[in-house]
């Protein structure tokens, strides 16, 4: 099925939370809906904020060069078509440039253009007819229209910060991530960013206030964890100020564009999501050790905890038994710490990459984001006018709740159209083996770097060790058990720690090594060898764990 590829483009920053982007959008689900021979791809482009008249669109970076970029890669392939809301959206260049840079390469690709305002698909063949002279005259058209608005527009912006300034109203409110001139503290901003990222992974409030007052960070030092929670549902981070918020008896307006933008909006989606629904789950406490809280007790469900000895961990056991004995939970378990560690390694890799789609987003998955966010908005304030209409019977109160319904149904058309994509067999993407490469650099990277977050994201993505009785250890939703058989011993000396799965067995080392790491190569050839390399050992059990190899079978039939 071929697909549709939009592009989205305006000028102004101010345009980013408007009516611009919404308008196009609209416009590419519309004509998706009476097109059903095509299919929304995931190869969204957009150039939010950037000028088609200095061509900021097709320099390094911007949406439309990757566009590019991508046709000439075949990801967009002939028989595909553009859209775009009018021509002007693809650029307002000198005509020549725009023929040449911008329309010619696509056009020679077999992939079509069509502008949505007028419904008029350009191709390789009908550039030989009319549409040519027809698409030289809107070109001429938008470079003589943007050359005259360049300088009003200038000084249009020019009054409106002097405005702003004046009011001195925002200066009262400056985040503590910007300085008291409005500009970002670059110092703290890489921090609220870390926060962020941090909460949507599934790490608690509290814990990331922890680590922020360690940072060394002066403006951090006092952080706590309703400070993290104010954080995160100030909308100041998105750019916005919210007026009169703290006024009862005001409703708050929410201005846009008013602050430094410091982390994306789909990002701060994603907390909000998250926070919507931790609300409706038991409040969970972020362990300082990453195990604790992905291992399990099959008979009350509380966490195995870690047993110390001599200063480092040495076996793990159910909480609730360690506090209250048999008075409390029968499961009396106790697990050596290196035999989870080892079972934790050789099977987490395969769950973390479910893990990461809940916040690695595709283009079609931060736009159902958004619209599900905007949805919500939507709602309440038809539920808000239909309240005021039963009081006040009135034509505005009428009109309002007429265009609000309707960008309603317009936002369940648009949604209705991304499932049918999602649903469609993705026509670009990672094969099989290059994903679980991926997945398994990530898993090892995370252990090495940041286990606390690696362990909150394998809760969310439902990854856990539950200890059964006779020395049970199951995987998530594994039927075949691992089993604890015991110590091998060599007089005093502790050689290794027996597990088996079925009829094969193992012994896992006293001693932990360090995560992989995985070789980086530019050659295409060599690259494809590392990485089937790097699975094969991620898929061999307990790889690095086992010891004795030479004197111990590693895989021995049980009699």
């Amino acid at each position: 099925m071929p697909a549709a590829i939009p592009y989205i483009r305006f000028s102004s920053a101010r345009q980013t939370t408007g009516s611009s982007a919404e308008r196009q959008q609209q416009m590419v689900t519309q004509w998706l809906t009476q097109h059903s021979e095509y299919t929304l791809s995931d190869l969204t482009y957009k150039d939010l904020g950037k000028s088609g008249y200095h061509g900021d669109h097709i320099e390094e970076g911007g949406g439309f060069a990757m566009l590019l970029v991508a046709v000439k890669a075949g990801d967009i392939k002939a028989g595909d078509v553009v859209l775009v809301e009018a021509i002007d959206r693809a650029g307002r260049l000198h005509p020549l440039k725009m023929l040449n840079e911008v329309v010619t390469p696509i056009l020679e690709a077999g992939v079509s253009i069509i502008t949505l305002d007028d419904g008029v698909t350009y191709t390789f063949e009908s550039a030989a007819s009319g549409h040519l002279f027809l698409l030289v005259a809107k070109i001429q058209a938008a470079h003589n229209y943007s050359k005259q608005l360049s300088e009003r527009t200038k000084a249009s912006y020019a009054i409106r910060r002097e405005q702003a300034k004046a009011t001195g109203k925002v200066k009262r409110n400056t985040p503590i991530w910007l300085n008291s001139d409005g500009e970002p503290n670059e110092t703290v901003v890489p921090y609220i960013k870390q926060v962020f990222e941090l909460y949507v992974s599934g790490v608690g409030k509290n814990a990331i206030a922890n680590r922020l007052r360690a940072s060394g960070v002066e403006e951090l030092a006092t952080c706590s964890g309703p400070t993290v929670e104010s954080w995160l549902r100030n909308q100041a981070v998105i750019g916005n100020w919210e007026y009169g918020k703290d006024d009862p008896n005001k409703t708050t307006e929410i201005i846009r564009g008013v602050y430094p933008r410091v982390v994306s909006d789909e990002l701060f989606l994603l907390a909000q999501q998250r926070k919507k629904e931790a609300a409706t789950k038991p409040r969970e406490r972020t362990s300082k050790h990453f195990l604790v809280g992905l291992v399990k007790c099959a008979i009350c469900n509380s966490n195995y905890i870690i047993h110390h000895k001599d200063g480092k961990p040495n076996n793990m056991r159910c909480g609730v038994h360690h506090r209250l004995k048999s008075a409390g939970c029968s499961n009396a378990e106790t697990i050596p710490y290196q035999v989870v560690h080892s079972l934790f390694v050789s099977t987490a890799h395969l769950y973390i990459g479910k893990a990461l789609q809940a916040i690695q987003l595709t283009e079609n998955d931060k736009r159902k984001l958004a619209l599900n966010a905007e949805r919500g908005e939507v709602t309440a304030s038809i539920e808000r006018l239909v309240k005021l209409a039963l009081k006040f019977d009135t034509p505005e109160i009428e009109a309002e709740l007429e265009v609000t319904t309707q960008r309603r149904i317009a936002i369940d058309e648009e949604l209705s159209v991304l499932e049918r994509s999602n649903n469609a067999e993705r026509r670009v993407g990672n094969s099989h083996f290059e994903t679980q490469y991926k997945s398994a650099v990530e898993h090892d990277r995370m252990l090495r770097d940041d286990p606390i977050q690696l362990s909150a994201l394998l809760r969310q993505a439902g990854y856990a060790i539950t200890v059964h009785t006779e020395h049970k250890l199951f995987v998530s939703d594994d039927i075949e058990p691992w089993v604890y058989i015991g110590v091998k011993r060599k007089g005093n000396q502790t050689l290794g720690y027996r597990i088996k799965s079925g009829k094969e067995e193992w012994l896992i080392s006293p001693t932990i090594p360090q995560p992989p790491i995985a070789n980086a190569t530019t050659d295409h050839s060599d690259q494809l060898s590392d990485h089937l390399k790097y699975i094969f050992q991620r898929s061999v059990p307990f790889e690095g764990y086992l010891q004795n190899q030479f004197e111990w079978t590693t895989k021995t039939e049980t009699k």
